[in-house]
């Protein structure tokens, strides 16, 4: 169970279904990975069962075609904490967070085997590995599924662009309390740190 609750409203993933805006950078298979980003059971559980159930149909949609065209797949969790103070600022906001157990827990089974990257807050490049990781891989540009797009996903997309790596997210493979800060997120990133696309026109 979550140790956070929010001001959740239900809404479907179909009403971003058609994007493809942002700064004009365009996708190569050769040079990306895809980050599943915090897509664990303890944060989609606060989700409505039908965008649940859309959220993990995209992403798995999202990260077939990576599997298919050779595309990195990395991970995103939270590093556990024992105490709610370990975690800062983070603690007061959302609780202690997933345990142990439940950062290890696998929504899809494509997913088992990826290589986790373990956050210390909400962007996924803070005090981690991720950007040494895409180096070594000698990737260049990073794309983005999971929950959720208006926190670490908008944090991960600035960091991104600080470190010289085109940022893509997947309109309708994130997803975020209300359907008002999904759109305000994909507008953010759009206008200024990076790609949004739709799933039709990632795997085209």
């Amino acid at each position: 169970m979550a140790t956070f609750s929010a001001g959740v409203h239900g809404y479907s993933l179909k009403d971003f279904s058609n994007e493809n805006r942002g700064l004009g950078w365009m996708l190569d298979p050769s040079q990306c990975a895809l980050l599943v980003h915090d897509f664990l059971p303890y944060y989609l559980e606060i989700l409505p069962e039908n965008l649940q159930a859309e959220l993990v149909s995209n992403v798995a949609e999202a990260v077939s075609w990576a599997q298919a065209h050779d595309v990195s797949v990395l991970m995103t969790a939270p590093r556990p904490a024992a105490l709610a103070a370990q975690r800062g600022l983070g603690g007061k906001l959302w609780g202690i967070g997933p345990s142990d157990a439940q950062t290890r827990e696998i929504i899809l089974p494509e997913l088992r085997g990826c290589l986790h990257i373990h956050k210390r807050s909400l962007s996924a490049f803070y005090a981690t590995d991720l950007e040494v990781e895409l180096r070594r891989l000698g990737k260049t540009q990073l794309v983005v599924a999971g929950v959720y797009v208006a926190g670490g996903i908008v944090a991960t997309s600035f960091d991104a662009l600080a470190r010289d790596l085109e940022f893509f997210v997947v309109a309708d493979a994130v997803a975020d309390y209300t359907v008002d800060r999904h759109r305000f997120a994909l507008d953010q990133i759009a206008g200024t740190t990076g790609q949004v696309v739709s799933l039709v026109n990632l795997t085209r």
